[in-house]
């Protein structure tokens, strides 16, 4: 502990003024590694899962009414439900410095049971009924992204596809009969087939990289020099290979279902080979304290600048059926729609210190067709400043503007959306499992309806104060 204040004091006057002001005070490593150091290592998982899920209940309820004594009003009912659903997700990814290739492909499906039988008796006119209702719902996600690298550090080349499918089918019916004799029936039919689908790509240029990774280890390294288990501070080479273990995290998380273990079972065993231990080993409560590093709320540390350009094709198609019996015997809607884009974004960020962090994006839509009127974007701008171990703070702000179809109807009609957001955040840690979140945002919006048939205006504010506590029992 003492080395690292006397490495500090012998700075120069500027830079240690510096260090006090943008540092969180026990930042013993912020002098020999920088979030810009941060390289992606070779990674790669795969992982498929399933799920199968079911509800099967029944209610019997039965009422009474009486008046004087003499019954009026009896109702019984029985009803039966049952709910089925299953899924199945499958993720793929592999990247480096130069190159990520990321599949990931997600189903759905629901089926819904339910029924109902009813007797009323009343002194008029007494009847059963009988309501019976299905839901099939099936829906698909696929996605995916590639890019690579044809000059490292600067041009690359990307192709990005991504599509969602949906089909619900609904029947219901309805059956009622009195005791004189009269029968009534209803009945109900809906199908919806729904698909949508966009795939471009590009080339740009320039390297982006999150290097919160860094930050990580060095919150990891300033609990164990706290609790005085090194006897030596790392070097930024030793610093840097345990970046490399812990930028892995997501892989640990999906070759393992509880990965934590094994995740800082690594960790350590790299410490424990740089010989940084006292007698060689780091106490359990050490290593617990280390391990909340994984449930912090850390917010990325994105750094560099990227510029992009390309070109995306997006399709729309839906069909709706509908029968319903005595209002609308039958009825089919069809809608299509196919748009064409030029994308320019550009990102940058940089971090002034292991503490305070700057971040931007922005990104053009221009529509082929109507540009003038539909061109959307979106800004994003966010600071981070870590006040402390126990309290940080974001700053943030977004403008966006986007266009979609009014209704369905042709492409001349369309509502155009524009909104601002501006806000900031506290995040205190009150003892080890609790943590008290704060923040307030402003946002504007505005959306504009072109359309022959009903022009119009319309705006709205939302001034927001959010507060939380969070409480972790594991």
């Amino acid at each position: 502990m003492n080395t690292f204040k006397a490495c500090f004091f012998r700075r120069p006057f500027i830079s240690s003024l510096l260090f006090l002001l943008f540092a969180a005070p026990d930042s013993f490593y912020a002098q020999d590694v920088s979030i810009q150091d941060f390289r992606i290592p070779e990674t790669k998982y795969q992982r498929l899962m399933g799920s199968l899920s079911g509800i099967l209940d029944k209610t019997i309820y039965n009422s009474a009414e009486y008046s004087f004594g003499a019954l009026q009003n009896e109702h019984s009912n029985s009803s039966k439900h049952s709910n089925l659903n299953s899924a199945l997700y499958y993720a793929f990814a592999e990247f480096n410095e130069n190159q990520s290739l990321e599949i990931g492909t997600q189903i759905r499906g629901e089926l819904t049971y339910q029924s109902t039988d009813a007797d009323y008796y009343d002194l008029s006119s007494p009847y059963k009924s009988d309501q019976l209702h299905k839901n099939y719902h099936v829906s698909i996600s696929p996605d995916i992204r590639y890019s690579k690298y044809l000059v490292p550090d600067k041009w690359f080349w990307y192709a990005e596809g991504s599509g969602y499918y949906t089909f619900n089918q609904s029947t219901e019916n309805y059956n009622v009969t009195y005791t004189n004799g009269y029968f009534y029936n209803d009945s109900s039919f809906t199908k919806l087939n729904y698909w949508t689908a966009s795939a471009g790509g590009g080339i740009g240029y320039g390297k982006f990289r999150d290097g919160s990774a860094v930050f990580a280890v060095v919150r990891i390294l300033e609990k164990l020099a706290d609790d005085s288990v090194l006897v030596r501070p790392l070097q930024k080479d030793e610093i840097l290979r345990i970046v490399d273990v812990y930028s892995r995290k997501i892989e640990y998380a999906y070759s393992q279902d509880e990965y934590e273990k094994f995740f800082m079972e690594d960790i350590f065993k790299l410490l424990q080979e740089m010989g940084v231990f006292k007698d060689n080993c780091a106490s359990a409560y050490s290593v617990l304290k280390a391990l909340q590093v994984l449930s912090e709320q850390i917010e990325p540390r994105l750094f560099g600048w990227r510029a992009r350009i390309g070109l995306q094709r997006r399709f729309t198609e839906e069909i709706m059926t509908r029968d319903i019996s005595g209002i609308n015997p039958y009825s089919s809607e069809y809608s299509w729609h196919t748009g064409d884009y030029a994308l320019l974004s550009f990102e940058y960020g940089y971090p002034f210190t292991l503490n305070l962090h700057f971040n931007s994006s922005l990104s053009i839509e221009i529509p082929r067709i109507d540009y003038e009127r539909k061109i959307g974007y979106r800004y994003q701008i966010s600071g981070i400043y870590q006040v402390g171990e126990r309290i940080d703070a974001t700053v943030s702000g977004s403008a966006e503007r986007y266009s979609s179809v009014y209704k369905n109807l042709d492409e001349n009609e369309f509502v155009r959306n524009l909104r601002y957001n501006a806000g900031i955040s506290f995040r205190f840690f009150i003892e080890n499992n609790v943590n008290l979140n704060v923040s307030l945002s402003y946002s504007e919006q505005r959306q504009d309806r072109y359309s022959a048939s009903a022009p119009g205006s319309s705006e709205y504010q939302f001034p927001t104060i959010e507060f939380g506590i969070t409480y972790r029992f594991l």
